[in-house]
């Protein structure tokens, strides 16, 4: 198992690594604006739409996004995802701070334009994150670390190329992730478990209540869940054999 963390400033210069950057950011400008609507409760001004509501339309816009641009640049959209694969020697370092910026910046465009097209009535939180009257710190921080170690943990266990996933199948996969996530974690801390689904709106509404635990809880995850997929999970030459014989009796059975 070959493994190393690349600085990567050679690939600085090509132009497939600015497509890169730029499908992030406009991935991330597409996500947050889908976010921000989506949380948005037409119905009755006093209340936003549910969990299960804001799960679905974010767990959904993760899978159809991811699909467009991942071929491009792997379809992070997530400061968090692109940390974790930092760590796993996926990608080079300056990719990856540059995939941050370029997420962060997409984010407070999107809310922008919500914002932007949305009543000062109906348009309340913008979707910000924060903790419920009725959580601590220290319990929406655990919870943010735990459902963003993973989701770092799937999404590096579900692109891992020795198991030769179908790219709709991991998209997909990421995105009911995403819905589970966001069901769960909604009711507590908002689901933040991507600071730049979190920062666009704080930027926008000014809203930074709490707003550290939505950086340094989905940050410290990634760098704990990389590690622990790359060194201790990760697929072994006997699990890939494994993996390619039960997708070879599938394809065979016609399920």
């Amino acid at each position: 198992m070959g493994f190393s963390i690349k600085l990567g400033v050679a690939e600085v210069i090509t132009l497939n690594f600015w497509r890169a950057i730029a499908a992030e950011f406009l991935g991330c400008f597409f996500f947050l604006l889908f976010v921000t609507c989506v949380t948005i409760g037409w119905g009755n001004v006093a209340v936003s739409a549910n969990n299960v509501e804001v799960g679905l339309g974010i767990g959904l816009a993760i899978a159809s996004l991811a699909q467009a641009f991942g071929h491009v640049s792997g379809g992070h959209l997530n400061p968090a995802v692109s940390l974790g694969m930092v760590c796993a020697g996926r990608i080079p370092m300056i990719r990856g701070l540059l995939y941050i910026i370029a997420q962060c910046i997409g984010g407070i465009g999107g809310a922008a334009v919500t914002k932007g097209c949305t009543s000062s009535v109906q348009v309340k939180n913008l979707g910000a994150t924060f903790l419920a009257t009725s959580v601590k710190q220290e319990q929406g921080f655990a919870l943010e670390f735990l459902f963003t170690f993973m989701l770092v943990f799937f999404v590096l266990s579900i692109t891992d190329e020795k198991k030769k996933q179908e790219p709709y199948g991991t998209t997909l996969g990421i995105g009911i992730y995403i819905v589970v996530a966001h069901v769960c974690l909604i009711p507590f801390t908002g689901c933040g478990i991507n600071p730049a689904r979190s920062f666009g709106p704080a930027v926008m509404m000014g809203i930074w209540d709490d707003h550290w635990i939505y950086w340094v809880a989905p940050f410290s995850a990634a760098i704990v869940a990389a590690p622990i997929y790359t060194f201790i999970f990760y697929v072994s030459e006997e699990d890939s054999a494994d993996v390619s014989e039960v997708q070879m009796m599938t394809k065979d059975s016609n399920i």
